[in-house]
């Protein structure tokens, strides 16, 4: 398969995962309702990595020392992220957070030009000031207000801005994507039990509500989705990793709406165009294969 082939991939694997994780928000919001954040969260990352040890018991086992301090590290990163973007889910709703934790597609440049001193590309900050655009239309919707937890979520989406930038920097096109994914899933169930064992928390899911929406965010937004992103950040740069990721807030949006009842409105639509028209920048007048950050 051509270099430029392998990147068309990585690019529909991201879609699908924007896809999957726009249903996280509302599976978030339903597994709250019998569970703390962190312990979503362990339930989340617990029956992740149980899955890829039933599934992928050999390549787990061939992993060396480098990849397992990486995966730690980078499900350290994760929990932390997810763990605050819950926290904040508790004070907001679904659809405003699946807006605002996508600032992160704006965080993204410039957390990449501080770490590593590589300037991204005008398009990249163009991208990203349009995505900023389209998610302030709608995360405010008219009502001129920010709630404690729209900045618990503005918050979270810093953090998980560097977990995005700390995989595209060291994953490598050799690393094996299932065990690196069950040292990351692993890792972050174990840092989210600590957390769960600290506060004194319901350990258990309580009702069908929160079963479901451990399940969807166990086996899909996270075994599939999360492996799904890590095999695409072998091919794409970070930033074009977290625009096409960013369409998770339109995806999440219109589950809410579908769940909850939210209508959608002018707003949303403009704002929605707005996200559109940032990964369609990015790519603007680039025909070249894509380069890793």
């Amino acid at each position: 398969m051509t270099l430029h082939a392998q990147e068309n991939k990585a690019r529909l694997m991201l879609w699908t995962t924007a896809l999957i994780w726009g249903g996280g928000f509302v599976a978030g919001k339903m597994a709250l309702t019998g569970l703390s954040p962190w312990g979503v969260l362990f339930w989340r990352f617990g029956l992740a990595a149980l899955f890829f040890a039933l599934a992928f018991p050999r390549a787990i086992g061939r992993h060396g020392k480098s990849l397992l301090r990486f995966g730690v590290l980078s499900g350290f990163l994760l929990a932390l992220a997810l763990g605050v973007q819950l926290w904040g889910l508790m004070y907001t709703t679904s659809a405003r957070q699946s807006f605002l934790f996508t600032t992160y597609v704006v965080w993204t440049p410039f957390v990449s030009w501080l770490l590593w001193k590589k300037r991204p590309s005008p398009r990249a900050f163009a991208g990203g000031f349009l995505a900023l655009a389209g998610i302030g239309l709608i995360a405010a919707k008219g009502e001129g207000d920010i709630r404690l937890g729209d900045w618990i979520t503005l918050a979270s989406s810093l953090l998980f801005t560097l977990q995005i930038v700390f995989v595209g920097k060291f994953m490598k096109k050799d690393m094996d994507i299932f065990a690196f994914s069950f040292i990351q899933f692993a890792a972050a169930a174990l840092v989210s039990l600590c957390f769960l064992l600290v506060q004194g928390d319901p350990f258990l899911p309580s009702g069908m509500e929160c079963m479901e929406g451990v399940l969807f965010l166990g086996i899909l937004n996270t075994a599939a989705a999360f492996t799904l992103q890590n095999a695409a950040q072998k091919y794409l740069p970070d930033v074009t990793v977290s625009l096409i990721s960013s369409m998770e807030s339109v995806f999440g949006f219109l589950f809410s709406c579908l769940y909850y009842g939210n209508p959608v409105t002018l707003r949303f639509l403009a704002g929605g165009a707005l996200c559109f028209a940032a990964i369609l920048v990015n790519r603007l007048g680039d025909t070249r294969p894509e380069s890793r950050n």
